[in-house]
Protein backbone atom coordinates (compact mmCIF):
# COMPACT_ATOMS: atom_id res chain seq x y z
CA UNK A 1 0.00 0.00 0.00
CA UNK A 2 1.02 3.73 -0.51
CA UNK A 3 0.41 5.59 2.91
CA UNK A 4 0.40 8.66 0.65
CA UNK A 5 -3.35 7.57 -0.53
CA UNK A 6 -4.50 7.39 3.07
CA UNK A 7 -2.11 9.89 5.19
CA UNK A 8 -4.65 12.82 5.76
CA UNK A 9 -6.75 10.76 7.67
CA UNK A 10 -4.69 10.83 10.10
CA UNK A 11 -4.34 13.39 12.94
CA UNK A 12 -0.20 14.06 14.54
CA UNK A 13 0.11 16.11 17.04
CA UNK A 14 4.17 17.41 17.99
CA UNK A 15 5.15 17.84 21.26
CA UNK A 16 8.41 19.42 21.85
CA UNK A 17 10.36 22.93 24.02
CA UNK A 18 12.47 23.25 20.80
CA UNK A 19 10.77 25.42 18.77
CA UNK A 20 12.88 25.01 15.54
CA UNK A 21 12.60 21.26 15.92
CA UNK A 22 8.99 21.02 16.60
CA UNK A 23 8.34 23.52 14.13
CA UNK A 24 10.07 21.72 10.70
CA UNK A 25 8.62 18.40 12.40
CA UNK A 26 5.22 19.75 11.57
CA UNK A 27 5.73 21.07 8.29
CA UNK A 28 7.57 18.05 7.11
CA UNK A 29 4.18 15.92 8.46
CA UNK A 30 2.20 18.75 6.77
CA UNK A 31 3.86 17.94 3.27
CA UNK A 32 3.92 14.67 3.57
CA UNK A 33 -0.41 14.88 3.43
CA UNK A 34 -0.87 14.46 7.52
CA UNK A 35 -3.00 16.83 9.43
CA UNK A 36 0.01 17.69 11.99
CA UNK A 37 -0.06 20.67 14.46
CA UNK A 38 2.90 21.41 16.50
CA UNK A 39 2.42 22.12 20.79
CA UNK A 40 5.37 23.88 22.79
CA UNK A 41 2.95 24.43 25.64
CA UNK A 42 1.54 21.31 27.88
CA UNK A 43 -1.33 22.96 28.81
CA UNK A 44 -2.44 23.68 25.09
CA UNK A 45 -1.37 20.20 24.54
CA UNK A 46 -3.67 18.69 27.06
CA UNK A 47 -6.58 21.04 25.88
CA UNK A 48 -6.68 19.85 22.23
CA UNK A 49 -6.01 16.21 23.62
CA UNK A 50 -9.10 16.17 25.00
CA UNK A 51 -11.33 17.88 22.41
CA UNK A 52 -9.58 15.87 19.77
CA UNK A 53 -7.38 13.41 20.13
CA UNK A 54 -4.58 12.17 17.51
CA UNK A 55 -3.96 9.14 15.97
CA UNK A 56 -0.38 9.47 16.77
CA UNK A 57 1.73 11.56 19.46
CA UNK A 58 4.99 12.48 18.31
CA UNK A 59 6.94 14.03 21.60
CA UNK A 60 10.51 14.96 23.05
CA UNK A 61 11.59 13.32 26.13
CA UNK A 62 13.51 16.81 26.79
CA UNK A 63 10.28 18.34 26.98
CA UNK A 64 8.47 16.34 30.03
CA UNK A 65 8.00 18.17 33.31
CA UNK A 66 7.73 15.07 34.95
CA UNK A 67 8.17 11.48 34.77
CA UNK A 68 7.78 9.76 31.69
CA UNK A 69 5.71 7.46 32.95
CA UNK A 70 3.59 10.22 34.67
CA UNK A 71 2.82 11.78 30.84
CA UNK A 72 2.25 8.43 29.38
CA UNK A 73 -0.12 7.30 32.14
CA UNK A 74 -1.93 10.39 31.88
CA UNK A 75 -2.52 10.91 27.96
CA UNK A 76 -3.78 7.48 27.76
CA UNK A 77 -6.00 8.56 30.51
CA UNK A 78 -7.57 10.77 28.24
CA UNK A 79 -7.92 8.58 25.48
CA UNK A 80 -5.99 4.99 25.41
CA UNK A 81 -6.35 4.96 21.48
CA UNK A 82 -3.31 7.33 20.98
CA UNK A 83 -0.04 6.13 20.02
CA UNK A 84 3.51 7.60 20.79
CA UNK A 85 6.78 7.92 19.10
CA UNK A 86 9.56 9.28 21.53
CA UNK A 87 12.35 11.42 20.41
CA UNK A 88 15.33 10.68 22.95
CA UNK A 89 18.85 10.37 23.42
CA UNK A 90 20.34 6.83 22.65
CA UNK A 91 21.14 6.77 26.29
CA UNK A 92 17.22 6.31 27.07
CA UNK A 93 16.83 3.99 24.41
CA UNK A 94 16.73 0.91 27.04
CA UNK A 95 14.67 2.77 29.47
CA UNK A 96 11.53 3.28 26.77
CA UNK A 97 11.94 -0.08 25.41
CA UNK A 98 10.11 -1.52 28.88
CA UNK A 99 6.79 1.37 27.45
CA UNK A 100 6.49 -1.10 24.34
CA UNK A 101 3.06 -1.96 26.08
CA UNK A 102 2.14 1.63 26.56
CA UNK A 103 1.37 2.47 23.01
CA UNK A 104 4.49 3.03 21.98
CA UNK A 105 5.12 2.62 18.51
CA UNK A 106 8.89 3.42 17.99
CA UNK A 107 11.48 5.74 19.49
CA UNK A 108 13.53 8.11 17.70
CA UNK A 109 17.25 9.54 18.02
CA UNK A 110 17.26 13.46 18.58
CA UNK A 111 20.11 13.58 16.81
CA UNK A 112 19.92 16.17 14.26
CA UNK A 113 20.85 14.97 11.61
CA UNK A 114 17.15 14.09 9.32
CA UNK A 115 15.16 14.37 12.23
CA UNK A 116 12.33 15.46 10.09
CA UNK A 117 12.56 12.68 7.86
CA UNK A 118 13.20 9.99 10.46
CA UNK A 119 9.92 11.25 11.96
CA UNK A 120 8.26 10.99 8.47
CA UNK A 121 9.17 7.27 8.36
CA UNK A 122 8.08 6.00 11.68
CA UNK A 123 4.80 7.77 11.46
CA UNK A 124 4.61 6.68 7.97
CA UNK A 125 4.81 2.88 9.06
CA UNK A 126 2.96 3.31 12.36
CA UNK A 127 0.30 4.60 10.19
CA UNK A 128 0.30 2.10 7.66
CA UNK A 129 -0.09 -0.49 10.29
CA UNK A 130 -3.12 1.66 11.70
CA UNK A 131 -4.93 1.54 8.63
CA UNK A 132 -4.24 -2.13 8.36
CA UNK A 133 -5.52 -2.81 11.11
CA UNK A 134 -8.88 -0.94 10.97
CA UNK A 135 -9.19 -2.34 7.35
CA UNK A 136 -9.00 -5.50 8.85
CA UNK A 137 -11.45 -5.03 11.31
CA UNK A 138 -13.60 -3.42 9.18
CA UNK A 139 -13.20 -6.20 6.62
CA UNK A 140 -14.40 -8.54 9.54
CA UNK A 141 -17.88 -6.61 9.94
CA UNK A 142 -18.45 -6.24 5.99
CA UNK A 143 -18.36 -10.02 6.19
CA UNK A 144 -20.48 -10.38 9.08
CA UNK A 145 -23.23 -8.09 7.29
CA UNK A 146 -22.87 -9.60 4.12
CA UNK A 147 -23.86 -13.07 6.17
CA UNK A 148 -26.44 -11.34 7.80
CA UNK A 149 -27.53 -9.88 4.43
CA UNK A 150 -27.80 -12.87 2.94
CA UNK A 151 -29.83 -14.48 5.50
CA UNK A 152 -32.27 -11.46 5.47
CA UNK A 153 -32.77 -11.97 1.65
CA UNK A 154 -32.92 -16.13 1.91
CA UNK A 155 -35.52 -15.72 4.71
CA UNK A 156 -37.18 -12.84 2.52
CA UNK A 157 -37.11 -14.82 -0.54
CA UNK A 158 -38.57 -17.75 0.70
CA UNK A 159 -41.66 -15.79 2.38
CA UNK A 160 -42.12 -14.52 -1.54
CA UNK A 161 -41.73 -17.59 -3.02
CA UNK A 162 -43.81 -19.73 -0.77
CA UNK A 163 -46.49 -16.98 -0.96
CA UNK A 164 -46.24 -17.30 -5.12
CA UNK A 165 -46.14 -20.91 -5.26
CA UNK A 166 -49.55 -21.44 -3.46
CA UNK A 167 -51.10 -18.46 -4.84
CA UNK A 168 -49.90 -19.56 -8.60
CA UNK A 169 -49.40 -22.95 -7.65
CA UNK A 170 -46.43 -22.72 -9.72
CA UNK A 171 -43.13 -24.96 -9.34
CA UNK A 172 -40.06 -23.15 -7.68
CA UNK A 173 -36.26 -23.96 -7.24
CA UNK A 174 -36.05 -23.78 -3.35
CA UNK A 175 -34.21 -20.64 -2.52
CA UNK A 176 -32.12 -22.29 0.10
CA UNK A 177 -30.98 -24.70 -2.98
CA UNK A 178 -29.56 -22.00 -5.19
CA UNK A 179 -28.00 -20.44 -2.08
CA UNK A 180 -26.26 -23.85 -1.29
CA UNK A 181 -25.26 -24.27 -4.99
CA UNK A 182 -23.43 -20.49 -5.09
CA UNK A 183 -22.30 -21.03 -1.59
CA UNK A 184 -20.36 -25.06 -2.68
CA UNK A 185 -18.54 -23.22 -5.27
CA UNK A 186 -14.38 -23.26 -4.75
CA UNK A 187 -13.60 -20.35 -6.70
CA UNK A 188 -14.74 -16.81 -8.08
CA UNK A 189 -14.86 -18.75 -11.83
CA UNK A 190 -16.70 -21.41 -10.75
CA UNK A 191 -19.04 -19.11 -8.96
CA UNK A 192 -19.79 -16.48 -12.20
CA UNK A 193 -20.62 -19.34 -14.60
CA UNK A 194 -23.19 -20.59 -11.81
CA UNK A 195 -25.02 -17.50 -11.94
CA UNK A 196 -24.77 -17.57 -16.27
CA UNK A 197 -26.06 -21.32 -15.97
CA UNK A 198 -29.18 -20.17 -13.79
CA UNK A 199 -29.84 -17.38 -16.37
CA UNK A 200 -32.43 -18.67 -18.83
CA UNK A 201 -33.93 -17.85 -22.24
CA UNK A 202 -31.35 -14.62 -22.23
CA UNK A 203 -28.16 -14.03 -23.80
CA UNK A 204 -25.45 -12.61 -20.85
CA UNK A 205 -21.92 -12.33 -21.38
CA UNK A 206 -19.40 -11.96 -18.44
CA UNK A 207 -16.80 -9.24 -19.12
CA UNK A 208 -13.76 -9.10 -16.82
CA UNK A 209 -12.33 -5.69 -16.15
CA UNK A 210 -8.31 -5.62 -16.22
CA UNK A 211 -7.71 -1.93 -14.35
CA UNK A 212 -3.69 -2.11 -14.78
CA UNK A 213 -4.22 -1.79 -19.03
CA UNK A 214 -8.24 0.08 -18.94
CA UNK A 215 -10.08 -3.22 -20.22
CA UNK A 216 -12.84 -5.36 -20.36
CA UNK A 217 -12.25 -8.75 -21.23
CA UNK A 218 -15.00 -11.47 -22.02
CA UNK A 219 -14.22 -14.73 -20.15
CA UNK A 220 -17.98 -16.43 -19.53
CA UNK A 221 -20.85 -16.37 -21.60
CA UNK A 222 -24.54 -18.19 -21.79
CA UNK A 223 -26.46 -18.36 -24.86
CA UNK A 224 -23.67 -17.89 -26.99
CA UNK A 225 -20.32 -20.42 -27.54
CA UNK A 226 -17.05 -19.83 -26.45
CA UNK A 227 -15.78 -19.82 -29.43
CA UNK A 228 -17.71 -16.29 -30.00
CA UNK A 229 -16.44 -14.59 -27.05
CA UNK A 230 -12.40 -15.85 -27.07
CA UNK A 231 -10.50 -12.78 -27.52
CA UNK A 232 -13.50 -10.58 -27.69
CA UNK A 233 -12.37 -6.83 -25.05
CA UNK A 234 -11.98 -3.40 -25.02
CA UNK A 235 -9.61 -1.17 -23.85
CA UNK A 236 -11.12 2.31 -22.48
CA UNK A 237 -9.59 5.23 -22.21
CA UNK A 238 -7.55 7.21 -19.66
CA UNK A 239 -10.70 9.40 -19.24
CA UNK A 240 -13.17 6.67 -19.69
CA UNK A 241 -11.95 4.80 -16.13
CA UNK A 242 -12.04 8.28 -14.00
CA UNK A 243 -15.66 8.20 -13.12
CA UNK A 244 -16.24 4.34 -14.55
CA UNK A 245 -17.91 3.22 -11.02
CA UNK A 246 -19.82 6.32 -10.88
CA UNK A 247 -21.58 5.60 -14.57
CA UNK A 248 -22.03 1.61 -14.00
CA UNK A 249 -23.79 2.23 -10.77
CA UNK A 250 -26.31 4.30 -13.03
CA UNK A 251 -26.29 1.76 -15.68
CA UNK A 252 -24.29 3.72 -18.31
CA UNK A 253 -21.66 1.95 -20.05
CA UNK A 254 -18.58 3.46 -21.31
CA UNK A 255 -19.15 5.02 -25.09
CA UNK A 256 -16.67 2.28 -26.65
CA UNK A 257 -17.35 -0.12 -24.82
CA UNK A 258 -20.79 0.50 -25.86
CA UNK A 259 -20.15 0.30 -29.08
CA UNK A 260 -18.53 -2.73 -28.79
CA UNK A 261 -20.91 -4.79 -27.96
CA UNK A 262 -23.46 -3.49 -30.53
CA UNK A 263 -21.01 -4.39 -33.37
CA UNK A 264 -20.42 -7.83 -32.21
CA UNK A 265 -23.57 -9.32 -30.16
CA UNK A 266 -26.23 -7.08 -31.36
CA UNK A 267 -27.31 -6.05 -28.08
CA UNK A 268 -29.91 -3.03 -28.82
CA UNK A 269 -29.20 -0.90 -26.27
CA UNK A 270 -26.62 -3.35 -23.98
CA UNK A 271 -27.52 -2.86 -20.13
CA UNK A 272 -24.58 -4.06 -17.78
CA UNK A 273 -24.66 -5.31 -13.99
CA UNK A 274 -21.71 -4.43 -12.03
CA UNK A 275 -19.92 -7.06 -10.03
CA UNK A 276 -17.70 -5.68 -7.00
CA UNK A 277 -15.08 -8.10 -4.86
CA UNK A 278 -14.00 -6.19 -1.73
CA UNK A 279 -15.56 -3.18 -2.97
CA UNK A 280 -13.58 -3.45 -5.97
CA UNK A 281 -14.85 -3.72 -9.46
CA UNK A 282 -14.18 -7.18 -10.75
CA UNK A 283 -16.13 -6.76 -14.07
CA UNK A 284 -19.33 -6.35 -15.29
CA UNK A 285 -22.25 -8.57 -16.67
CA UNK A 286 -23.92 -7.69 -20.27
CA UNK A 287 -27.18 -8.07 -21.47
CA UNK A 288 -29.47 -6.81 -24.07
CA UNK A 289 -31.63 -4.03 -22.82
CA UNK A 290 -34.75 -5.17 -25.34
CA UNK A 291 -35.52 -8.62 -23.32
CA UNK A 292 -39.01 -9.29 -22.28
CA UNK A 293 -40.18 -7.38 -18.77
CA UNK A 294 -40.20 -10.88 -17.24
CA UNK A 295 -36.73 -12.22 -18.11
CA UNK A 296 -35.12 -9.03 -17.25
CA UNK A 297 -36.98 -8.89 -13.85
CA UNK A 298 -35.62 -12.46 -13.33
CA UNK A 299 -32.33 -11.92 -14.31
CA UNK A 300 -32.02 -9.41 -12.21
CA UNK A 301 -33.12 -10.53 -9.04
CA UNK A 302 -30.81 -13.85 -9.64
CA UNK A 303 -28.04 -11.28 -9.77
CA UNK A 304 -29.24 -10.01 -6.43
CA UNK A 305 -28.59 -12.81 -5.03
CA UNK A 306 -25.56 -13.83 -6.98
CA UNK A 307 -23.81 -10.63 -6.08
CA UNK A 308 -23.99 -11.32 -2.24
CA UNK A 309 -22.65 -14.63 -2.51
CA UNK A 310 -20.04 -13.28 -4.77
CA UNK A 311 -19.18 -10.80 -1.98
CA UNK A 312 -19.58 -13.14 0.72
CA UNK A 313 -16.75 -15.58 -1.02
CA UNK A 314 -14.03 -12.51 -2.03
CA UNK A 315 -14.55 -11.67 1.75
CA UNK A 316 -13.68 -14.78 2.83
CA UNK A 317 -10.30 -14.93 0.27
CA UNK A 318 -9.29 -11.97 1.49
CA UNK A 319 -9.69 -13.11 5.28
CA UNK A 320 -7.49 -16.23 4.26
CA UNK A 321 -5.24 -14.15 2.76
CA UNK A 322 -4.43 -12.23 5.86
CA UNK A 323 -3.67 -15.53 7.80
CA UNK A 324 -1.00 -16.46 5.21
CA UNK A 325 0.50 -12.96 4.57
CA UNK A 326 3.51 -11.26 6.64
CA UNK A 327 2.30 -7.43 7.84
CA UNK A 328 5.77 -5.92 6.52
CA UNK A 329 6.62 -7.59 3.68
CA UNK A 330 3.98 -8.82 2.44
CA UNK A 331 5.38 -11.84 1.81
CA UNK A 332 3.79 -15.22 3.19
CA UNK A 333 4.91 -16.16 6.43
CA UNK A 334 5.89 -18.98 8.22
CA UNK A 335 3.18 -20.82 8.89
CA UNK A 336 2.37 -20.68 4.98
CA UNK A 337 6.31 -21.53 4.52
CA UNK A 338 6.33 -24.91 6.66
CA UNK A 339 2.94 -25.95 5.46
CA UNK A 340 4.08 -25.38 1.24
CA UNK A 341 7.76 -26.61 1.58
CA UNK A 342 6.27 -30.22 3.48
CA UNK A 343 4.08 -29.97 -0.37
CA UNK A 344 6.65 -28.77 -2.35
CA UNK A 345 9.07 -32.17 -1.12
CA UNK A 346 6.32 -34.84 -1.15
CA UNK A 347 5.85 -33.56 -4.97
CA UNK A 348 9.37 -33.51 -5.62
CA UNK A 349 9.53 -37.19 -4.28
CA UNK A 350 6.67 -38.10 -6.40
CA UNK A 351 8.01 -36.40 -9.77
CA UNK A 352 11.42 -37.52 -9.15
CA UNK A 353 12.81 -33.47 -9.67
CA UNK A 354 14.72 -31.43 -6.83
CA UNK A 355 13.46 -28.40 -5.05
CA UNK A 356 15.93 -25.87 -3.37
CA UNK A 357 15.59 -23.32 -0.60
CA UNK A 358 17.05 -19.98 -0.53
CA UNK A 359 17.47 -18.61 3.27
CA UNK A 360 18.15 -14.93 3.19
CA UNK A 361 19.20 -12.45 6.21
CA UNK A 362 19.86 -8.83 5.81
CA UNK A 363 23.04 -7.99 6.74
CA UNK A 364 23.69 -5.54 9.80
CA UNK A 365 20.19 -6.40 10.48
CA UNK A 366 19.93 -5.13 14.14
CA UNK A 367 22.38 -2.21 13.66
CA UNK A 368 20.59 -0.75 11.11
CA UNK A 369 17.66 -1.31 13.84
CA UNK A 370 19.31 0.49 16.65
CA UNK A 371 20.87 3.11 14.72
CA UNK A 372 18.21 4.19 12.43
CA UNK A 373 14.90 2.24 14.25
CA UNK A 374 12.34 -0.28 13.43
CA UNK A 375 10.71 1.77 10.80
CA UNK A 376 14.02 2.00 8.28
CA UNK A 377 14.71 -1.65 9.06
CA UNK A 378 10.92 -2.30 8.20
CA UNK A 379 11.09 -0.38 5.04
CA UNK A 380 14.40 -1.77 4.32
CA UNK A 381 13.03 -5.67 4.53
CA UNK A 382 10.15 -4.62 2.77
CA UNK A 383 12.57 -3.23 -0.23
CA UNK A 384 14.47 -6.52 -0.27
CA UNK A 385 11.58 -8.42 -0.33
CA UNK A 386 9.91 -6.62 -3.25
CA UNK A 387 12.77 -7.22 -5.57
CA UNK A 388 12.93 -11.45 -4.50
CA UNK A 389 9.07 -11.21 -5.31
CA UNK A 390 10.21 -9.27 -9.01
CA UNK A 391 13.22 -11.67 -9.99
CA UNK A 392 11.42 -15.31 -9.06
CA UNK A 393 9.27 -17.15 -11.49
CA UNK A 394 6.09 -18.07 -11.37
CA UNK A 395 5.76 -21.07 -9.33
CA UNK A 396 8.33 -20.08 -7.10
CA UNK A 397 7.31 -19.27 -3.26
CA UNK A 398 8.57 -16.23 -1.30
CA UNK A 399 8.16 -16.26 2.78
CA UNK A 400 9.15 -14.32 5.55
CA UNK A 401 9.98 -17.10 7.79
CA UNK A 402 11.89 -15.15 10.79
CA UNK A 403 12.48 -11.46 11.73
CA UNK A 404 15.66 -11.33 9.50
CA UNK A 405 14.96 -14.17 7.42
CA UNK A 406 13.34 -14.71 4.48
CA UNK A 407 13.34 -18.05 2.11
CA UNK A 408 12.86 -19.51 -1.55
CA UNK A 409 11.48 -22.19 -2.37
CA UNK A 410 12.78 -23.09 -5.55
CA UNK A 411 10.56 -26.28 -7.22
CA UNK A 412 12.21 -28.05 -9.98
CA UNK A 413 15.59 -26.42 -9.00
CA UNK A 414 19.00 -28.53 -8.20
CA UNK A 415 21.20 -27.10 -5.74
CA UNK A 416 23.23 -25.68 -8.96
CA UNK A 417 20.54 -23.93 -10.02
CA UNK A 418 19.88 -22.27 -6.76
CA UNK A 419 23.67 -21.13 -6.40
CA UNK A 420 23.14 -19.39 -9.78
CA UNK A 421 19.97 -17.67 -8.59
CA UNK A 422 21.03 -16.96 -4.84
CA UNK A 423 24.26 -15.44 -6.53
CA UNK A 424 21.98 -13.36 -8.79
CA UNK A 425 19.59 -11.98 -6.46
CA UNK A 426 23.06 -10.50 -3.76
CA UNK A 427 24.50 -9.01 -6.67
CA UNK A 428 21.12 -7.08 -7.31
CA UNK A 429 20.74 -6.55 -3.56
CA UNK A 430 24.15 -4.72 -3.88
CA UNK A 431 24.15 -3.28 -6.47
CA UNK A 432 20.44 -1.21 -5.52
CA UNK A 433 20.18 1.43 -4.00
CA UNK A 434 16.71 1.97 -1.47
CA UNK A 435 15.04 4.52 0.29
CA UNK A 436 14.94 8.00 -0.13
CA UNK A 437 18.61 9.06 0.57
CA UNK A 438 20.32 6.18 -1.78
CA UNK A 439 21.01 3.99 1.50
CA UNK A 440 22.99 0.42 0.42
CA UNK A 441 22.70 -2.60 1.76
CA UNK A 442 23.89 -6.31 1.47
CA UNK A 443 22.29 -9.98 1.57
CA UNK A 444 23.81 -13.04 3.02
CA UNK A 445 21.91 -16.42 1.77
CA UNK A 446 22.09 -20.33 2.62
CA UNK A 447 21.30 -23.23 0.22
CA UNK A 448 20.03 -26.50 0.20
CA UNK A 449 18.26 -29.21 -1.86
CA UNK A 450 16.36 -32.35 -1.81
CA UNK A 451 17.05 -35.01 -2.39
CA UNK A 452 21.36 -34.27 -2.81
CA UNK A 453 21.50 -32.31 0.29
CA UNK A 454 19.17 -33.46 2.76
CA UNK A 455 15.97 -36.22 2.98
CA UNK A 456 12.78 -34.04 4.47
CA UNK A 457 11.26 -30.95 4.14
CA UNK A 458 12.01 -30.44 7.93
CA UNK A 459 16.24 -31.33 7.07
CA UNK A 460 15.62 -29.13 3.95
CA UNK A 461 14.70 -25.97 6.18
CA UNK A 462 16.96 -26.73 8.73
CA UNK A 463 20.35 -27.52 6.10
CA UNK A 464 19.25 -23.78 4.52
CA UNK A 465 19.85 -22.56 7.84
CA UNK A 466 22.70 -23.95 8.72
CA UNK A 467 24.09 -23.01 5.60
CA UNK A 468 22.63 -19.17 6.06
CA UNK A 469 24.29 -18.42 9.87
CA UNK A 470 27.39 -20.17 8.58
CA UNK A 471 28.42 -17.69 5.73
CA UNK A 472 26.61 -14.62 8.41
CA UNK A 473 29.08 -15.90 10.67
CA UNK A 474 31.89 -15.80 8.34
CA UNK A 475 31.22 -11.60 7.84
CA UNK A 476 28.03 -12.46 5.22
CA UNK A 477 27.64 -10.93 1.79
CA UNK A 478 28.15 -13.83 0.66
CA UNK A 479 26.38 -17.24 -0.66
CA UNK A 480 26.74 -20.73 0.81
CA UNK A 481 25.93 -24.11 -0.14
CA UNK A 482 25.00 -26.90 2.65
CA UNK A 483 27.54 -29.87 2.58
CA UNK A 484 25.77 -33.02 3.01
CA UNK A 485 27.07 -35.73 5.78
CA UNK A 486 29.28 -37.84 4.08
CA UNK A 487 26.16 -41.08 5.02
CA UNK A 488 23.47 -38.90 3.41
CA UNK A 489 22.18 -41.17 0.41
CA UNK A 490 19.86 -39.19 -2.13
CA UNK A 491 15.86 -40.58 -2.37
CA UNK A 492 16.85 -40.36 -5.85
CA UNK A 493 19.44 -39.14 -8.56
CA UNK A 494 19.28 -35.77 -10.35
CA UNK A 495 20.99 -35.51 -13.32
CA UNK A 496 24.21 -33.26 -13.58
CA UNK A 497 23.41 -30.15 -15.10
Amino acid sequence: MNIRDHSSQFTIYVFTTDVDQGASVKVYLSQAGYDAYFFQDPEALETRLKENPPHILVFSTAALGGSLSDFVTHVQGINDEIRFIAITAISQFDILAQYNSFGFVDVISDEAAALETRVVWSVDRACEKLYLSYQNEQLFDDLQTVKQQVDEVHKAAVTSMKAAAAAEKLETVSFATKIGQYRSAHSKEDLIQRFLNNISGSMCIFFKFLPSVRSFVATHGNGVEGSQIQGVGCQLEADDVKDLNGQLSVGLLPARFNAMLVEAFHFNPPKGLPLYGAQNLEGVFVYSGSLEKGAATQLNEEFALFSLCYSHLALEKKVDALEVQDFVTELHNRNYYVKILADEVSRSRRLKQPVSVVKIAMDDFYEIESSLGEAVRDELLKSVATVIAKTSRSNDQSCRTAANEMAMILPHCSKKGAALRAERLRRIIEGTSFLDKGMKVSISLGISEYPSLCDSAKSLDESATKALSHIVDKGGNKICLYKAPETHRPDFEVPVE
